[in-house]
């Protein structure tokens, strides 16, 4: 069985879980059994009296795993969690629990991918970092960074350098989200930068707004919405948000000029707004047809009037009892977040790494480090005999 495989990220939102995903797609074509663990989450859902990381059960449910979700989600971080530990509130443990979940997992697969969380050193403070779990583990590690070239060449330098004072060894990168526009600038920069370092470069991603882009009924899912009309249009992306605080005329001046799918949110009691909206999107003035959907924030009932406006359009309209800024902030953290029920984005994160991951290379090296690690064992075994044997005259 080859080493298991850490994918650590040099920061927060650049793709592990994604790439995890398109890893897991490609390898499984090579391998029966890849098991996939999170050793440290922070973003969960409650299943019975469970916590477990949300990244873990999209895996689980995408690939259709039958590995046990506790062991794939050991440790979750919760808010307040750090504080809590330096006060000595909460139990220790926890490199047992982790060490103890991917031994189970390891067992019954032929390879374990390693999901970690944030940059290398996310997690010190318990004392389990991204290095720290990876050197515990015995895992290779595969570093994923942002699209750029002077800072995504530091944040490979210094997260590289970290990884291997633990011990660990870093077989090599993946660039994820670079900008289509920039691409033919900065591959060249990064490929010739990688070469002269001597680390081995498995993928240049280009970034794709689908992928990045919550749909609409994923927005009412997550902030538990109330659907008041256009259930059947919940299908499309949003790309854009306007918080609706501004005079009507503004509004009207903005809706003109939307060039991406647009999600307006604004509060339940603006009537003048929803009114210039409306109108708008009936007169199909400039560009109002990309208004995508309309999040109302708070809980008065609308009038009858209104009601019946929203009734004959084709957008979706969303009511939950919320501020406007917290029901932002919530859309804005979906916009990394994929759901195993998003099957255009799944399907479209596959073909992505189809296209571009050099999966051979990649596998090569994961295989050669197994027929290294068998050699150096049957090695030893028999210079223990040769040992032995002369020892014995």
């Amino acid at each position: 069985m080859p080493k298991p495989l850490f994918i650590a990220a040099t920061g927060r939102d650049i793709g592990k879980t994604s790439i995890s995903l398109g890893l897991i797609h490609l390898l499984s074509k090579k391998m029966e059994r890849i098991a996939f663990i999170k050793p440290v989450a922070q973003r969960y859902v409650q299943i019975s009296e469970d916590k477990i990381g949300d990244d873990a059960l999209l895996i689980k449910e995408t690939f259709g795993l039958e590995y046990d979700v506790k062991d794939m989600s050991p440790l979750i971080i919760e808010k307040g969690f750090t504080e809590k530990y330096i006060n000595g509130q909460t139990g220790r443990g926890f490199v047992k629990k982790i060490r103890r979940a991917y031994e189970n997992l390891a067992k019954e697969s032929d390879l374990v991918i390693i999901e970690g969380t944030g940059h290398a050193g996310v997690g010190s403070i318990i004392k389990s970092s991204n290095a720290d779990v990876a050197k515990l583990l015995g895992a290779n590690v595969l570093l994923l960074c942002g699209g750029g070239i002077g800072r995504s060449i530091d944040e490979i330098a210094l997260n590289k350098t970290f990884f291997e004072q633990k011990g660990c060894k870093v077989i090599g990168v993946i660039v994820n989200k670079i900008l289509e526009q920039k691409y033919d600038k900065v591959s060249p920069f990064l490929k010739r930068y990688l070469k002269t370092a001597g680390i081995p470069l498995f993928a240049l991603l280009p970034y794709r707004s689908l992928l990045s882009n919550p749909p609409l009924w994923l927005i009412a899912q997550q902030t538990k919405a109330n659907i008041l009309s256009g259930k059947e249009y919940l299908e499309k992306n949003i790309e854009k948000i306007i918080v609706g605080t501004m005079e009507p005329e503004t509004m009207l001046e903005l809706l003109r000029d939307i060039r991406q799918q647009t999600l307006l949110i604004t509060s339940s009691d603006r009537i003048d707004l929803l009114l210039a909206v409306f109108t708008t999107y009936f007169k199909n003035i400039g560009n109002a047809h990309n208004l995508s959907g309309v999040l109302l924030s708070g809980k008065q009932k609308l009038p009858q009037s209104i009601s019946d406006i929203l009734a004959s359009v084709n957008i979706p309209v969303l009511m939950v009892d919320e501020d406007i800024y917290s029901l932002a902030s919530q859309i804005y953290s979906l916009r990394t977040k994929i759901n195993s029920q998003d099957n255009k984005k799944i399907t479209a994160l596959k073909k992505l790494a189809e296209d571009y991951i050099d999966i051979e290379s990649l596998y090569k090296i994961l295989t050669s480090e197994e027929k290294t690690v068998k050699k150096g064992w049957w090695e030893r075994i028999m210079n223990f005999f040769k040992g032995f044997g002369k020892n014995r005259v």
